[in-house]
């Protein structure tokens, strides 16, 4: 891969990154009137981005964090202030077309307030849900699972959330669903 096709990739990369946490920091939690970014259930560490098929190259490039706080004025991990990332770069179109035709592997791990959750499920639901509904200019796989060691049914909650099949059932039960939405919906300017 040429160094600049590799820049450009990595740049791509970078940019779907801050796109994906923008997207979900802000999703709402189920039980209390926080987002998940508030509650430090979500940050940008716990996503990457992993392309399965560049286009000029069989090696695959893994992305991890790479946005960084746009106001000093609240501490890491939320608290005061608005910590929106500041996602810039040169200013070039990100909706780079050969970026966008490359399917990418998005992992993302969040870490539920107690570790007997109850609604960890739900949140990743509510993850997927509004991932798939925002992302779909592009190929992608999503992977969402609670942090190593940090829920007591892991294994379950990581199943669950990654089954389309009980995603696909769940998002037909009505109450389920309006609760996904009123998590989801976006938030009062």
């Amino acid at each position: 891969m040429a160094e600049g096709d590799a820049a450009d990739s990595s740049r791509n990369d970078d940019e779907l990154v801050c796109e994906i946490f923008d997207l979900i920091r802000d999703i709402k939690d189920p039980e209390r009137p926080n987002t998940l970014e508030e509650l430090d259930v979500v940050c940008e560490d716990g996503i990457q981005v992993q392309r399965l098929r560049p286009t000029t190259t069989k090696t695959t490039t893994t992305t991890t964090l790479t946005c960084s706080p746009s106001s000093s004025s609240s501490p890491p991990g939320g608290g005061g202030g608005d910590a929106r990332t500041a996602c810039g770069g040169s200013g070039d179109d990100v909706d780079d077309a050969a970026a966008q035709a490359d399917p990418v592997l998005i992992r993302i791990a969040f870490t539920p307030t107690v570790p007997h959750c109850s609604l960890a499920t739900l949140i990743g639901l509510c993850m997927r849900v509004k991932l798939e509904r925002n992302l779909t200019q592009r190929s992608f796989k999503l992977d969402i699972a609670v942090m190593e060691g940090t829920h007591s049914l892991e294994e379950d909650v990581n199943k669950q959330i990654n089954d389309k099949e009980r995603v696909a059932a769940a998002m037909e039960n009505p109450n389920l669903r309006e609760m996904v939405e009123e998590c989801i919906k976006e938030p009062d300017s």
